[in-house]
């Protein structure tokens, strides 16, 4: 993919594994004046190689990507580690509060939804670029008011013994569901709503040794170690 550089203009970096959508935005954008497409990409190393030499004003990340990648957060992370200061526009169709908070306490600048019209689409990018924090209308009192997952009644300082342990396992449980894969937060949860293992498969065709694979994998990265212990999160761990 060639890229362009414009220092007049808002560079613009876009990495998003459907043709249709990196077509689109390519033939839209060059409408807008004060807009450069640097880069468009549909695989994470092929951008991490862009971003070795090259920095674009903004970074517009597709949420859900091949089977192969990295899920959304772990890749946010790596990309913000590597470079704290990019200013990352996460686009997507995935409209859970808690992935899309936990992605802004991460680091990213904004989110817009797939279904945003154009006109919102370009406003993030203008407020992103700008150095501004931005939040879509329609969710922003939510995302503000939304509180961080914590242990219900935390134990005094000082405090030991069984409870302090079960406080703190709790704590570590909540921390850690921002870990998991979007597959593996849908198989956790109907599972906990009551589905077997063949009625996922059935549900999400995907053989029943894949769902049990990805039911294991998110309950290590929960510190899970069984199922009764994860139903005792039910009423409130994907909440």
């Amino acid at each position: 993919m060639s890229w362009l550089s414009d220092n007049k203009k808002i560079s613009i970096v876009l990495l998003d594994d459907h043709p249709i959508i990196r077509s689109s935005l390519q033939m839209v954008i060059t409408d807008e004046k004060d807009f450069v497409l640097s880069g468009c990409f549909g695989l994470s190393n092929e951008l991490m190689r862009y971003l070795r030499t090259d920095r674009p004003d903004v970074l517009i990340l597709d949420y859900i990507l091949g089977d192969e990648e990295l899920d959304g957060l772990s890749l946010i992370r790596q990309i913000l580690n590597h470079y704290p200061a990019m200013k990352i526009l996460l686009s997507s169709s995935v409209e859970s509060l808690a992935v899309i908070r936990t992605a802004y306490n991460i680091g990213i600048r904004g989110y817009v939804s797939k279904r945003a019209t154009m006109e919102e689409y370009f406003h993030a990018i203008r407020q992103v670029a700008s150095g501004q924090i931005y939040r879509p209308e329609n969710i922003k009192h939510e995302l503000l008011a939304m509180p961080v997952k914590a242990p219900s009644a935390p134990m005094n300082k000082g405090e030991e013994g069984v409870e302090g342990e079960a406080a703190e396992s709790r704590e570590d449980v909540f921390r850690n569901v921002q870990l998991l894969t979007p597959r593996e937060s849908e198989i956790l949860r109907c599972f906990l709503d009551g589905m077997t293992i063949l009625q996922i498969s059935a549900k999400i065709k995907r053989s029943r040794k894949t769902i049990s694979g990805h039911k294991q994998s998110g309950m290590r990265k929960l510190g899970i170690k069984s199922d009764i212990e994860l139903f005792k999160y039910r009423d409130d761990l994907f909440n």
